[in-house]
């Protein structure tokens, strides 16, 4: 079985709450918005 890693990275502020508003009007956690952005084979900051 594969281990699961934990990447930490820091997120603007800015970023965080159009984030938080996502999780208002949907009920999607913070933490599954950037899940979903991190899925695939690389990491690019948009």
């Amino acid at each position: 079985m594969g281990k699961k890693r934990q990447v930490c990275l820091m997120i603007d502020e800015n970023e965080v709450q159009a984030m938080e508003k996502i999780r208002e009007t949907t009920g999607l956690p913070v933490s599954r918005q950037i899940e979903m952005k991190l899925k695939g084979y690389k990491i690019v900051k948009e």
